[in-house]
């Protein structure tokens, strides 16, 4: 270490009057030569590097502010060589001298030679690392490892030390301190459904995905188990460039706990109220001394009732990967999850016993109008994958990965809603009969490319996604002749024999979408994002009333994006967007013509501020957003559908992440929105 201090030292020294340009790092160890090309491209510093030198070598992590030699000697760091100014005003590397030969040296710096501040962060998952509540870098907005600074489109990250500190109960609440993203129902324990910039976004919808891919495929699929979690991402707004079909308010990206080379030993017990005993655990570590294989094993069990009476929060949770990196520009990660969910999908009060007028007074918010015994949501999830990378060289890189996924639901339940004249029971009581099932597998295939015109340093991405899904249910309704009373509920009555539901027809699809990005970094100052896809989907329905004949709709869509962000040296990072995106629409009109796929268009106008070396970011959005080809019903016949709707979303949004001191933590959100 010695021997770099006292190099850094001359080097500075040599150029203390050319006041040296800093610029703040947050670089995590990859292939040596690749860290080290990127350092001097976006510097526009001269660097000559013999391949074969740096080889298979890995480089340090390099995160705080620097100047360009000093980021370039981190990057060096332990790796046995050095770095060496030329005749002609650039740098070299070569290997360096045995540290037997070299003769232990204390060199006091001059004060104007003083380093900068060195910050030392762990890894923590796929799309770099996080500090404390603030995410530097994300690969949500362009499937590149970027800054968000350098994102054209409003991002917001909620980080493992949030969750870990917050506990939030799901992935929704996960969001709360999210603007623009709410919960779409209040008490639901069966799904993840937001509301993303006025528009419904879910399973359902094409909205959530895993590791950068669809995940699951109908909104009744369960909830994600956020201890297997290494960060949850949201992109605001139109994105189906990167993800294919997907509602136009934006996607949810959850991120899973990779493999640690650290060892990594935690278990936890936890015990509550309302019965609630959970007991916790999550490992990781190399599995041989050279460190090419890791793993990571995170498990938990959880019995709990709810504040609601008879509704569970029971499940049990397993997930674990494993990793095989024979050299730093090759990597191989398996990854596996079971989840099993017991609890009970809850409908909710009348406002006419809650929070209006009744001469009978308010119902606790406790009470249950299901079936005990009976109704009941029984969900068993299983996931499995892999994602493979290799570095060509420092500026060719393959990733690809593939999942399959696979939902089991039983999920019988009962209604009671309205409110009788008298003001104690329901007008309606009904139970259902419901089994569902899922399936999907996705693959992504993709190639990054570096290469610099003059003073643009371009990173292109071109790629290929594919998506396969199906889903069948299995439906039928009980009328009850008494009906419930809310305020004295017996749950004993007798329901008429099952009238199968037949509306919901069997379906599966295929998706296959081309893409290709270019992002542009202009002079170190400006950043230039373009980009487009075409998808290709099919979707058949066969029918399960017997009558109706199978159907069988091609779609096709062309969507692109385009940004700019510009860079100021005092944090400060305006940017403008324009994105699009698509869904596909099942069915014809009364004319028998088939519908055409509705299409989101976002303009997005928005202000990032990071102060260089600081615990902060301000981020501040104003956008309209519209869909058009929306559905809505033929006045001529009220039995078809016509495409004349639009919806249209406009709003601001703010978010402050920021640390207080070494013991506290800021989040701030405010959202205004006019759908």
């Amino acid at each position: 270490i010695m021997p770099s201090l006292v190099g850094s030292e001359m080097c500075i020294r040599d150029r203390a009057q050319a006041a040296p340009v800093l610029r703040d790092y947050d670089l995590p160890s990859g292939p040596l030569g690749a860290t080290l090309n990127r350092i001097a491209r976006e510097a526009g510093l001269a660097l000559t590097v013999d391949a074969a030198l740096v080889g298979q070598r890995a480089s340090a992590p390099v995160r705080g502010r620097y100047d360009a030699p000093q980021a370039l000697r981190r990057a060096l760091a332990d790796s046995g060589l050095e770095l060496l100014p030329t005749d002609a005003g650039g740098y070299t590397v070569r290997a360096g001298a045995p540290a037997a030969s070299i003769a232990p040296q204390v060199v006091a710096p001059a004060p104007s030679a003083m380093l900068a501040e060195v910050r030392v962060n762990a890894e923590r998952g796929v799309g770099g690392p996080a500090d404390g509540y603030i995410a530097r870098r994300s690969t949500a907005g362009t499937k590149t490892d970027t800054p968000i600074l350098e994102t054209p489109q409003s991002i917001s990250v909620v980080t493992a030390e949030q969750i870990e500190a917050q506990q939030p109960t799901s992935l929704v609440d996960a969001f709360n301190y999210t603007a623009g993203v709410r919960r779409s129902e209040g008490a639901d324990r069966t799904t993840d459904s937001f509301v993303i910039r006025g528009f419904q976004a879910g399973a359902g919808t094409g909205s959530l995905y895993r590791d950068g891919s669809k995940f699951m495929v109908n909104a009744y699929d369960g909830q994600q188990e956020l201890y297997g979690l290494e960060r949850a991402e949201v992109l605001k707004g139109a994105a189906s460039l990167l993800y294919g079909t997907a509602a136009p308010g934006g996607v949810v990206n959850t991120v899973t706990k990779q493999p640690t080379a650290e060892p990594l030993r935690e278990l936890g017990v936890e015990l509550g109220n309302r019965d609630r005993r959970q007991i916790k655990g999550d490992f990781g570590g190399k599995l041989d001394e050279q460190g090419t294989l890791s793993y990571r094993l995170t498990g938990l069990v959880r019995d709990s009732n709810t504040f609601i009476d008879h509704v569970p929060d029971d499940r049990r949770f397993l997930s674990g990967a494993i990793r095989w990196q024979p050299s730093a520009a090759t990597s191989l990660t398996l990854q596996a999850e079971y989840l099993r969910n017991r609890t009970d999908y809850v409908y909710g009060l009348a406002g006419g016993i809650t929070i209006l007028p009744n001469i009978h007074g308010p119902v606790p918010s406790s009470r249950y109008t299901g079936t005990p015994g009976r109704d009941r949501y029984a969900g068993t999830n299983t996931a499995v994958g892999y994602r493979f990378e290799h570095a060509f060289s420092d500026r060719l890189k393959l990733r690809h990965s593939a999942h399959a996924f696979r939902s089991e639901v039983d999920f019988p339940s009962t209604s009671a809603s309205g409110v009788s004249p008298d003001g104690a029971s329901s007008t309606s009581h009904e139970s259902y009969d419901r089994r569902d099932r899922s399936r999907a597998r996705t693959t992504d295939t993709s190639l990054e490319y570096r290469v610099d015109t003059g003073p643009v340093a371009h990173t292109l991405l071109a790629g290929v996604d594919t998506t396969y899904q199906s889903y069948t249910t299995r439906r039928a309704s009980r009328e009850i002749a008494t009906q419930l009373n809310y305020y004295a509920p017996n749950y004993v009555y007798v329901a008429a024999a099952p009238v199968p539901n037949t509306y919901f027809p069997d379906m599966a699809g295929n998706a296959t979408g081309l893409y290709l990005q270019d992002q542009m970094k202009i002079a170190g100052r400006w950043v230039v994002v373009l980009g487009a896809r075409h998808d290709r989907v099919t979707d058949r329905q066969v029918p399960v009333d017997g009558e109706t004949a199978n159907s069988k709709e091609k779609t096709s869509a062309t969507t692109g994006r385009a940004g700019l962000v510009y860079l100021a040296d005092n944090g400060l990072a305006p940017f403008a967007s324009f994105s699009q995106s698509f869904q596909p629409q099942s069915g014809v009109d009364r004319m028998g013509a088939r519908f055409e796929p509705t299409r989101g268009e976002q303009y997005e106008l928005g202000l990032r501020y990071q102060p260089p070396g600081s615990d902060t970011l301000l981020s501040a959005a104003v956008y309209q957003l519209r869909q058009q080809n929306v559905l809505s019903t033929d006045p001529v016949d009220t039995g078809f559908s016509v495409q004349t709707g639009e919806v249209r979303s406009r709003g601001l949004e703010i978010e402050l992440r920021t640390r207080i001191g070494r013991s506290a933590s800021l989040i701030a959100a405010y959202a205004y929105t006019d759908a």
